[in-house]
């Protein structure tokens, strides 16, 4: 088989997610639509596949237009690396990335760069101009407004969180310094586990309900009524909460004065030369950047672009410098992730233990590689050592036992480590 024809089966892999590429029959959307509820959006279902890749048909979306000024992403196309695969965590290698693409993960779209090109992109359950939700993959760009905020001196990481969300004052959030929503370690009893999701009696249930469900609850309001956990203080123990994340967006608005989208335009999209809209969908009017980023794939990949040292492929100048890297990559805290439940998660994705969690990026490696998960299976890995960055856009029920295990990760971390030759 020639370059070319393996290139052509990169690009048009043949799976069951296929048909995600052609509009659905009106009767299946009207049945979908009428079978909406946040549960059915969760499960993963046909249903679910739909719904996150027709987000602003069940939320309210703020949309930030297409920068005039638009980057071209040069190919380079590696079709060899279909061939991938790396050492998983029980030992066993795992199957080869084309195997992995076309079985019950349901990836919908991959692609990887490589000093500043494209080298990998396929689309087996969307189309490259379809927009998909980033999910959790989301965080990083709010950790990443806040850093900025940060290097500007307009915000210190140091300060607690009621110094820049005044609603905040005189709740537990006044021992959760800016650094410790930043690195998930509030000492709030606001973890997201599953365990607690399932237990509507839970504060995090309840919140998860106010957020995303319209009418049930001022999530805002309920921050104010986080309980710290007895015998831990803030900094102490990674414990994964989107409400740390929210909090966030709202200091960053009441810093900047802006709406939070507003201001993610003004610093990064609008200077990416994206080729497509950014959307996000609201909650009580504020983005909920938690996780409901929608855009194309390549533009998720620009977004992963800004962290390597090929920036330039895609902006005009450089929105992350060097020092801001170092201090995104130093702010987490080993001895608060070791033991936690996303180190697992980690170490079963990649098939290696992470160092860390850090600026709303759930996994460190200590050669700095960086990757951030979105339920059901979405994500962004950026490696800059290696001048390498990949993302991907899948949805499968997270249930191991039903979908086997999200080795996308791995695949992208692998991928980085062949194409530098080490």
């Amino acid at each position: 088989m020639s370059k070319q024809d393996r290139i052509n089966e990169m690009l048009n892999l043949v799976t069951p997610m296929n048909k995600w590429k052609k509009p659905q029959s009106a009767d299946f959307v009207d049945a979908a639509t009428k079978r909406y509820s946040f549960p059915n959006w969760q499960s993963g279902s046909e249903d679910s596949i739909y719904y996150n890749l027709h987000i602003p048909e069940f939320f309210k979306c703020a949309v930030v237009p297409a920068p005039t000024k638009k980057s071209i992403v040069e190919r380079d196309l590696n079709p060899d690396l279909l061939d991938l695969t790396f050492t998983a965590l029980d030992g066993t290698t795992t199957p080869t990335l084309k195997e992995y693409l076309g079985g019950k993960r349901q990836v919908q779209a991959m692609m990887m760069a490589h000093k500043g090109k494209v080298v990998f992109e396929t689309y087996p359950g969307m189309n490259p101009n379809d927009i998909h939700i980033w999910m959790s993959a989301a965080k990083p760009t709010v950790g990443l407004l806040i850093m900025l905020l940060a290097e500007d001196g307009k915000i210190d990481l140091e300060k607690p969180m009621p110094t820049y969300v005044p609603r905040l004052r005189g709740t537990a959030w006044e021992k959760v310094s800016v650094k410790n929503a930043l690195n998930m370690s509030s000492g709030l009893d606001i973890e997201e586990t599953g365990e607690n999701l399932m237990n509507p009696d839970t504060w995090i249930a309840k919140w998860f309900t106010a957020a995303f469900e319209e009418g049930k609850g001022d999530w805002a309001a309920m921050a104010q009524d986080a309980q710290p956990l007895p015998n831990e203080s803030a900094g102490d123990r990674f414990r994964y909460s989107g409400a740390n994340t929210m909090m966030l967006v709202l200091a960053t608005e009441h810093v900047t004065g802006m709406r939070w989208q507003e201001y993610f335009n003004e610093r990064v999209w609008s200077k990416i030369g994206a080729n497509g809209q950014f959307i996000c969908g609201l909650a009580e009017g504020v983005p909920l950047a938690a996780g409901l980023h929608n855009c194309t794939p390549e533009d998720f990949l620009r977004f992963a672009l800004i962290y390597t040292p090929s920036w330039n492929a895609v902006a005009s100048e450089k929105i992350i410098s060097d020092d801001l890297l170092k201090s995104i990559q130093d702010l987490g805290n080993h001895k608060a992730y070791k033991g936690s439940t996303e180190e697992q998660y980690g170490s079963d994705w990649f098939g290696e233990v992470p160092e860390k969690n850090t600026a709303q990026w759930d996994h460190y490696f200590p050669d700095g590689g960086m990757f951030k998960h979105g339920n059901m299976g979405q994500g962004i890995y950026v490696d800059p050592k290696r001048d390498f960055c990949g993302i991907y856009f899948g949805l499968a029920p997270n249930p191991d036992e039903i979908s086997g295990i999200d080795h996308s990760p791995g695949y992208l971390r692998a991928a980085a480590k062949k194409l530098a030759g080490k």
